[in-house]
């Protein structure tokens, strides 16, 4: 067949069809409406009521096949398909299509279930809250979707302000609030702390109060306005660090309750201070800077203090004075360790005193106030033991059998030691093993009448002085200057005990540790004088009747040229040993002797005349006799 045969074949097909059609378009006369029919002479028009078709037809050619459109649409309800009807240009289609309404959906909410987002969460969800919590106003932080710290202090702070449980968590409830038109939002976020020492999470008491992330921010001056004082809720505290505690300090510090300088650690001294201001203020006293507290102190009409009650940042040793110094005297003679004159001037007696609560609280007997020794001294209870005590060596002190004993101790030793302590009615409590605050005052009081240095500590010499035991015949190696360890500190406590050795109880036998056992042998009528601890040294020194150097010394004989006798050959030796005088030792008092003793009196600060009076003798053969 040739083309133009093809051609007149496919015309006469269209032809066909199109009769089809149009013979399918046409109505016949009885199924035109009555009264669908108008008289073209009134109106002119013929109008036809609307026949719905009675199903939807089947096209006789095959539709063009499209491609389809994706059902998986985000954020629409509803899968649309593409219209596949060749005739949809048509302006009058054969059959109805279906109407498709396109909704789309809300902004996507923070979907979290129940303690689903908590601290350590990441993700779209936590971008939500964040999202939300900022446009309320709690938080200031980035929207990373990263649930940290200042995400649960935004949490907290919502939860708190809508009434909700404060635990930090987008649970349920938190979720549901944060999502609903009456979530209460907040002027100021409060998400992103800063690093103070106000707490975040409150403490575990009986009626928790949390605590806010801002800090006070008082002037620091001594009348600060009253626009300073910290918001409410806040809580600074024993423990607590930073620049609020700082802050604290330098503002008890001007009101005179506080010595030292402001180091912005909460301890027992800043306690101390806080509870000495709560008392003067007449407001509940706890040792806690809380609202009430805070908003007191910062009040330009602050009471002041008429002396300090702590000090902090510092370290005190001999030589040192002014208010710092005035206020360890006054602690150190509240707790019974010192009965000098609260001077402010740190002298002999008050390293003295300090070296005695430094070992009845296990310190470093070294005399010197420093920060252990102040936290341990400005402790809330007098009797409580240093957070951060460094053993001294004398825990386990062992001179002849006995074990030093203190403040919570235990066992059949203390047991022991009150049943004695009892039958020489120094001691009225239950005889229960167990050293607390009537055994140590009972000890105390044996010590002192015993002249014993009083420190409530029960060492050796106390030990052995209440059992009323002597060394018997054992013997004693000899311990000398350069020798070091367990035998020199018993040696050192010992004589500390009997008031004789102020310097560490280190187990290094130095010249102080010499000086001391001097003095001893001195006062106890040992020879030769000579500052070694020999078998004959020891054996009385650890014996109940070792002569205390506490006791009360009797007036000594006045020596000058031409005297002679046992009195002038201890005179003699003892001035050799101290570097006044050489050669060898007699009994007679002559010019080179009273040379030495002029030089010795020069160096003490005595009256110098080479007479060797009383009070010549008693500088002499003490323990602070200073060495030429």
């Amino acid at each position: 067949m040739n083309r133009s045969s093809t051609k007149v074949l496919l015309l006469t097909f269209l032809l066909v069809l199109m009769c089809i059609l149009l013979t399918a378009c046409y109505v016949p006369t009885d199924e035109i409406s009555n009264t669908g029919l108008t008289d073209s002479g009134n109106s002119g028009t013929i109008q036809f009521q609307t026949i719905p078709p009675a199903g939807t037809p089947t096209p006789t050619i095959a539709p063009v096949t499209a491609t389809p459109v994706s059902t998986n649409w985000a954020g629409w309800d509803t899968t649309v398909t593409p219209n596949t009807n060749p005739f949809a240009a048509s302006t009058t289609p054969m059959f109805t299509l279906p109407v498709v309404t396109l909704n789309p959906t809300a902004t996507p909410a923070p979907t979290a279930t129940a303690a689903s987002l908590k601290k350590g969460s990441s993700g779209s969800d936590v971008k939500a809250v964040q999202r939300r919590l900022k446009n309320l106003g709690y938080y200031n932080g980035e929207i990373d979707g990263d649930y940290g710290d200042a995400t649960v202090a935004a949490v907290r702070a919502f939860q708190k302000a809508n009434g909700l449980a404060v635990d930090g968590k987008v649970g349920s409830k938190t979720l549901a609030k944060l999502n609903s038109s009456t979530a209460v939002a907040t002027r100021k976020a409060t998400a992103t702390p800063k690093k103070t020492t106000a707490k975040t999470t409150p403490k575990k008491t009986a009626t928790p109060t949390p605590r806010r992330t801002a800090t006070p921010t008082p002037r620091k001056t001594a009348t600060p306005r009253p626009t300073a004082t910290p918001k409410i809720n806040t809580y600074v505290e024993n423990g607590d660090t930073g620049s609020a505690v700082r802050k604290l300090q330098d503002r008890l510090i001007s009101l005179g309750y506080l010595a030292g300088k402001a180091d912005g650690k909460y301890g027992p001294g800043t306690e101390l201070a806080i509870r000495a201001f709560q008392k003067q203020a007449g407001i509940w006293v706890d040792g806690i800077a809380g609202p009430t507290t805070l908003s007191r102190l910062y009040a330009s009409n602050a009471p002041k203090a008429d002396s300090a009650t702590a000090s902090i940042g510092i370290k005190l040793k001999s030589g040192a004075e002014g208010q710092a110094v005035r206020a360890l005297q006054k602690r150190l003679k509240a707790l019974g360790y010192y009965s000098g004159a609260v001077d402010g001037s740190y002298g002999r007696e008050t390293e003295n005193a300090v070296m005695a609560f430094q070992l009845s609280r296990g310190l470093k007997a070294d005399g010197v106030a420093g920060t252990d020794t102040l936290a341990a001294l400005y402790a809330t209870s007098s009797t409580a033991a240093p957070r951060t005590a460094t053993p001294a060596p004398t825990t386990q002190i062992s001179s002849t059998g006995y074990i030093t004993l203190r403040r919570d101790s235990y066992g059949d030793s203390v047991r022991n030691l009150q049943t004695k302590l009892k039958s020489l009615g120094f001691y009225s409590g239950a005889v229960d093993g167990k050293y607390g605050e009537g055994t140590e005052t009972a000890v105390r009081n044996f010590q002192k009448a015993k002249n014993l240095r009083v420190d409530g500590v029960a060492g050796p010499a106390t030990q052995r002085a209440l059992y009323s035991t002597t060394s018997g015949t054992t013997r004693y190696s000899t311990i000398r200057k350069g020798d070091t360890g367990n035998a020199v500190s018993n040696l050192q406590y010992t004589l500390y005990e009997l008031g004789y050795y102020d310097g560490s109880v280190d187990g290094i036998y130095g010249d102080t540790t010499a000086d001391a056992v001097r003095a001893f042998q001195i006062r106890n009528k040992i020879t030769p004088v000579d500052g070694v601890a020999g078998s004959k040294t020891l054996s009385v020194l650890y014996s109940s009747s070792a002569i205390p150097d506490l006791e009360p010394t009797s007036t000594f004989t006045t020596l000058s040229l031409g005297s002679n006798g046992e009195a002038v050959l201890e005179l003699k030796d003892t001035l050799i040993q101290l570097g006044y005088l050489t050669g060898s030792v007699n009994a007679e008092y002559d010019t080179a002797t009273q040379a030495a003793v002029s030089l010795f009196q020069a160096k003490n600060g005595l009256p110098i005349t080479g007479v060797a009076d009383s009070a010549t003798q008693t500088k002499l053969f003490s323990s602070s006799a200073i060495h030429n």
